[in-house]
């Protein structure tokens, strides 16, 4: 599913291979049943570890990721680890990392990146902080729009007028008008041709 929200998705999980040679987790919308959506490249020896002894629950970086906003690396989570799961890490090369955390429309997202040969740098935190915002924007946004406000949308941007898309999806033209408005509203829009361009942008029609 993230392929098809996230624009160039190979390539922008291409560039955080480079960035994170020992692996991330991205996750999204977090609630207490897990993320809806969930990407992980760490080994998977360190992924069945994980499970078996149950980090989850004591995990010092998901537990920071949790309950606060922005970004630190690793070496600055100042939570203890009571269960020694950092120092284990470092045998399946998860030694320097960084953990970026952001709550958005009070959805909850995360990622967390890793390498084995040192700290990341102030320049890579700032890089992927903002890759990770945007691709925030992306799945959380269009997790808010309704099948009827995108396809209000997808009347606007085929160039339809307001009857026409009112004709065609057989409703009013003032539930059209609400729709493309509640539109704008979740989008962060000026007009309903801003919203229709941030909806192309993030590949909304394609899913």
């Amino acid at each position: 599913m993230l392929s098809n929200l996230i624009p160039n998705y190979d390539a922008e999980m291409a560039k955080l291979r480079e960035w994170a040679p020992s692996g991330f987790i991205l996750a999204f919308n977090l609630t207490f049943r897990g993320p809806e959506h969930l990407h992980s490249e760490y080994p998977d020896e360190w992924r069945q570890t994980y499970e078996d002894k149950n980090y989850f629950f004591t995990d010092p970086i998901l537990v920071w990721a949790v309950g606060n906003s922005g970004h630190k690396r690793w070496s600055e989570v100042s939570l203890p680890d009571i269960r020694g799961m950092m120092v284990e890490a470092e045998a399946f090369g998860l030694k320097y990392g960084a953990v970026f955390s952001r709550k958005s429309k009070h959805k909850r997202s995360f990622l967390t990146v890793s390498r084995q040969d040192r700290e990341f740098t102030d320049l890579e935190l700032e890089m992927i902080g903002e890759k990770f915002r945007v691709w925030v924007d992306i799945v959380i946004g269009r997790k808010e729009l309704t099948d009827r406000e995108l396809d209000v949308l997808r009347g606007l941007k085929d160039g339809l007028g307001q009857s026409a898309i009112a004709q065609e999806l057989g409703i009013s033209e003032s539930t059209v008008k609400q729709r493309a408005q509640k539109a704008c509203v979740k989008l962060g829009a000026q007009n309903r041709t801003q919203a229709v361009a941030i909806a192309v942008a993030r590949n909304y029609f394609d899913v």
